[in-house]
């Protein structure tokens, strides 16, 4: 017995806009107190990834990450650290008017009703997760949630998404084809992650990640709206049936 596929999203980006981190890193940007180098080639949601993905529950190791990924943009060492701390505060507070991405609610509607499995697969904190889960009813659309607290290691070592598929086993009742799963990202590392756990890529273009990079690493699939799944020739021919 086979089961009906399964589509792996990451989070930001792609299921939400993460219009509050940008939004945070534009306020800073506009502050000459932190002299900022190097801008010339880094974008808000840039800034925004360095945040992310050096924020951490142990607040002395976010500190330690963050001071060496920002180290080019900001060279001195007290405001690079004083940075990152209000940075830390001020998102949160932007967060609130954070929304689904354009088309998913529609797109993930059609899919569910043809019995896909959605679920989410990021590197952001369980914290964080579960505020959007409640605020978004994301229980709606995603039968699994793994968050960086979930796991011993991030996107993109495969295991974030072997435990996704272990639990979604776990409920189904049914091994897991992985020829029957996908893996939406909008980052290089989505991709990697998807292939080391030897599932589907889909590269989203319309996301955070850069075009070229995204191209470059080859994805199985690439799509430049949330809404192109539904092209897909599985997803296609389910919708058809």
């Amino acid at each position: 017995m086979t089961h009906p596929p399964i589509l792996l999203f990451d989070f930001d980006g792609v299921v939400i806009t993460q219009k509050a981190l940008e939004y945070s890193a534009l306020t800073f940007i506009r502050r000459s107190f932190y002299n900022w180098k190097n801008l010339h080639s880094l974008r808000l949601i840039d800034i925004a990834r360095l945040f992310e993905e050096s924020d951490s529950k142990n607040r002395l190791k976010a500190i330690v990450k963050a001071y060496k990924a920002y180290k080019l943009y900001i060279p001195s060492r007290w405001r690079r650290l004083l940075f990152f701390i209000k940075y830390r505060r001020m998102y949160p507070r932007y967060e609130i008017y954070e929304k689904l991405s354009d088309g998913l609610e529609e797109t993930l509607n059609l899919l569910l009703k043809k019995g896909v499995i959605a679920g989410i697969i990021s590197n952001t904190s369980r914290k964080r997760l579960n505020y959007f889960k409640d605020k978004l009813n994301l229980d709606r659309y995603f039968s699994i949630f793994i968050s960086r607290e979930d796991t011993p290691y991030r996107k993109p070592h495969a295991y974030p998404v072997l435990l996704g598929l272990r639990l979604i086993k776990n409920k189904i009742k049914t091994p897991i084809n992985k020829q029957l799963v996908y893996f939406i990202g909008d980052l290089p590392s989505d991709i990697e992650c998807a292939k080391n756990a030897g599932i589907r890529s889909i590269a989203l273009l319309s996301g955070h990640g850069k075009r070229k990079d995204l191209k470059e690493i080859q994805p199985s699939i690439i799509i430049e709206e949330i809404q192109d799944i539904l092209k897909i020739e599985l997803f296609e021919k389910l919708l058809l049936d």
